[in-house]
């Protein structure tokens, strides 16, 4: 008598976990998936954590103590509208005094 295959397991391919990041190096997501954009390939540890708290700079992942992040508030020609007075009172692009603000990013490393 032969032995009858009745069920084959499919093979499963060894997933790839990559972390995509924009051109400053900031975290977007961490996926399996093969997407167009900037990513590296992490280990599974890494993936688990999805940490967003890390830079990707020149290729390796920096972990926050090892750079500092400034956020400054800088008058500019974009942005969100604000009284001249307190940039805390956001007002319509009509208010007669007005004052346009961004956010400005600096980041040193340690």
């Amino acid at each position: 008598m032969s032995e009858q295959v009745i069920f084959e397991a499919p093979k499963i391919n060894k997933p790839e976990f990559r972390l995509y990041y924009d051109e400053k190096g900031s975290v977007l997501h961490y996926t399996t998936e093969d997407l167009p954009g900037n990513y590296i390939v992490i280990d599974s540890q890494t993936f688990a954590e999805s940490r967003y708290d890390v830079r990707v700079i020149d290729g390796e992942i920096v972990r926050r103590k090892d750079f500092v992040i400034v956020e400054k508030l800088v008058p500019s020609k974009e942005g969100k509208s604000c009284h001249s007075y307190d940039v805390s009172v956001i007002v319509d692009e009509d208010f007669i005094d007005i004052k346009r603000w961004s956010i400005k990013v600096y980041e040193y490393r340690t």
